[in-house]
């Protein structure tokens, strides 16, 4: 589970003791809306304490926020499949789109009940036995786990596309054998078993605990990261570095890199196109065939920017949380923890305007696909009107005749 999630999810510093559900609840309560020094009010870093307010505030509409966003991020994604997979839309590229769109939507599906029951139905800052039961905590489980695996992989996956629109671009004589559509499919088949593999640590980590009773002797559970033994704590602290840095730091330092390469490389790109029609006429369809290159890259390029506008932040809050203190987890990251989520749910959701915009072939399919009735109708229309001149050349409305 990614720690912003595990920051909703566990709240209270779990060790099994003989408390009351009161003081539980009190002490839950306290973590959630103060995060201070032995309750005393003290915060160690500036802007805490306004932070802390936000979060309060925040907290109250976020599942709510995040649910929409959900709905309309899984239609969305689902288009993007639909769009992706037609015939005249096969390529190397859309193979890599299609396998973002699928992690984007499932992550989505995942996040879409966690907000509904833990945002909406229940207060995210009370612990009690309806909220905490076996079978929700249980439920919470499935989604830190599958949630962690499916966002990971949508993050490789940008990595991927972003190394593959480099090769094609800076290497135009092997773009195509290097990029082709059966190595794209092998790099996706890679990037979910390989993802995989590095979250198991996040599930193995995990455990479902009984923590105390409330005033009706019903069992409170919450989900947990023990530490009891030298390998336990391994886990747990491995399990953080790696989703701090394989899964967050890493892909956006590489993206970052990748992102001034593909900008210098379509530089080059352009400066080659100039000097060969200055020493030569070329064929409008290789003019044209430029184009759509360059229309392309941009629009990946725009997805791999958006992506480290949403993902950059939470890398760089992981890793300050892994070198510094608690404190700094309790007073800024922690706060932030929803807002950070909203931004990384839009980020899912967004392609499918990035491709309607940025894309002409993307934006015809989709016509082709849900509105083809009524673009037919119009196209019968335009065509079926003859516009006769009057005595004096021009045309009015009047003038128009079907034929």
């Amino acid at each position: 589970m990614e720690v912003t999630q595990l920051t909703h999810i566990n709240k209270v510093n779990l060790t099994l003791n003989n408390v009351s559900y009161e003081e539980v609840n009190q002490t839950f309560t306290n973590t959630c809306t103060t995060n201070c020094e032995a309750g005393n009010g003290i915060f160690y870093y500036s802007g805490a304490e306004e932070l802390k307010d936000f979060q309060n505030w925040y907290s109250r509409y976020h599942g709510y926020i995040a649910a929409t966003i959900c709905i309309l991020g899984i239609v969305a994604n689902l288009l993007n499949i639909v769009v992706l997979t037609q015939k005249n839309m096969i390529s190397a590229t859309n193979c890599i789109l299609t396998a973002l769109a699928v992690a984007d939507g499932l992550t989505m599906l995942a996040y879409f009940p966690f907000a509904l029951f833990f945002y909406c139905i229940h207060s995210a800052n009370v612990l009690d036995a309806d909220k905490n039961s076996l079978s929700s905590t249980k439920f919470l489980f499935f989604y830190a786990a599958f949630s962690t695996v499916v966002h990971s992989i949508a993050i490789w996956l940008t990595v991927t596309l972003a190394i593959f629109r480099f090769m094609f671009i800076k290497y135009p004589r092997y773009g195509p054998l290097l990029c082709s559509l059966p190595r794209a499919k092998l790099a996706v088949a890679l990037v979910y078993l390989v993802t995989f593999i590095f979250c198991i640590p996040n599930i193995v980590a995990l455990s479902v605990v009984p923590y105390t009773k409330d005033e009706l002797n019903r069992t409170i559970w919450l989900l947990h990261m023990p530490e009891n033994t030298m390998l336990q704590k391994v886990i747990v602290k491995g399990n953080f570095w790696i989703q701090a840095i394989v899964i967050k730091l890493g892909p956006c330092a590489g993206l970052t890199v990748l992102s001034f390469l593909l900008i210098q490389s379509m530089r080059e790109a352009e400066q080659r196109r100039k000097n060969l029609r200055a020493k030569s006429v070329k064929p409008d369809d290789d003019n044209r065939r430029d184009r759509k290159t360059n229309r392309t890259t941009r629009m990946l390029l725009a997805v791999v920017i958006l992506f480290l506008i949403t993902e950059m932040p939470q890398g760089i809050l992981m890793f300050l949380t892994g070198v510094l203190d608690t404190h700094f987890f309790k007073e800024i990251y922690d706060p932030l923890g929803d807002f950070m989520d909203i931004l990384a749910l839009i980020n899912n959701g967004i392609n499918f305007i990035l491709y309607c915009t940025m894309s002409k072939q993307f934006r015809e399919t989709f016509l082709d696909i849900f509105l083809k009735p009524v673009r037919e109708e119009t196209r019968r229309l335009s065509t079926g009107f003859t516009m006769i001149p009057t005595q004096n050349g021009k045309i009015s409305d009047s003038d128009a005749t079907l034929v």
